[in-house]
């Protein structure tokens, strides 16, 4: 009989810097309900019980939407989240309304964090190279996973130009294949996670398309 592995993964996005508890809309049963969510506190306190109950063995990935939202958090550009989010204990995001303080800000906000920004489909225009991280590897619970990230695609195209300066997107197919191959064959993991902000459609589509990734968030 062979050893089960147990690694817990856990997925976050679109908090849109609600810091504290707030009403959230449910359907349930085909009704609308309204229940207290959120707040950082209760998610920081959950991710603490969960790991002390898991030995640690818990995977925790924000896919954006993180940054932006509440009066905290634009009017100081983002950086009231920054100590927020590194108390988590986060291993890695992606990301989406992050670019509305534009490029340059978002960078700086990216160097503060104690995990990374990773995206394949995000390039400098003029270097025309990327501007983070494409993929990260973390061995957990005797597990080797690759986490592969992709950003919202339509940020060069639907939002505001500042949000994009300097910077283009594209919808990372083309590019996810051979981060996949080259996590598989030279860094010999046994689980590949995709963490992107395409959108629900858009990420099953691309997941119909190409083969390799087990799990997307």
């Amino acid at each position: 009989m062979k050893n089960e592995t147990k690694l817990t993964i856990l997925q976050l996005n679109d908090t849109h810097a609600y810091l504290e508890p707030h009403q959230e809309v449910f359907l349930e049963s085909g009704s609308t309900v309204y229940r207290i969510a959120g707040g950082f506190a209760r998610i920081a306190g959950y991710l603490k019980q969960l790991r002390q109950e898991q030995q640690d063995a818990v995977l925790a990935l924000d896919c954006g939407d993180t940054f932006h939202g509440t009066y905290p958090a634009v009017a100081s550009k983002g950086e009231a989240m920054v100590a927020v989010l590194n108390e988590l204990g986060l291993e890695a995001m992606t990301a989406h309304w992050e670019f509305a303080y534009g490029p340059e800000q978002f960078r700086k906000l990216v160097s503060s964090l104690n995990y990374p920004m990773l995206a394949i489909n995000v390039y400098d225009k003029y270097a025309d190279k990327l501007v983070f991280e494409p993929y990260m590897l973390k061995e957990m619970n005797g597990v080797k996973v690759g986490v592969i990230g992709i950003a919202c695609n339509i940020v060069d195209k639907t939002m505001p130009p500042h949000f994009s300066e300097g910077i283009y997107f594209t919808m990372g197919n083309k590019e996810l294949p051979d981060y996949i191959q080259r996590l598989k064959q030279e860094g010999k993991v046994d689980l590949i996670i995709l963490i992107s902000h395409l959108g629900f459609p858009q990420n099953m589509n691309l997941l119909s398309e190409v083969e390799g990734v087990e799990m997307s968030a």
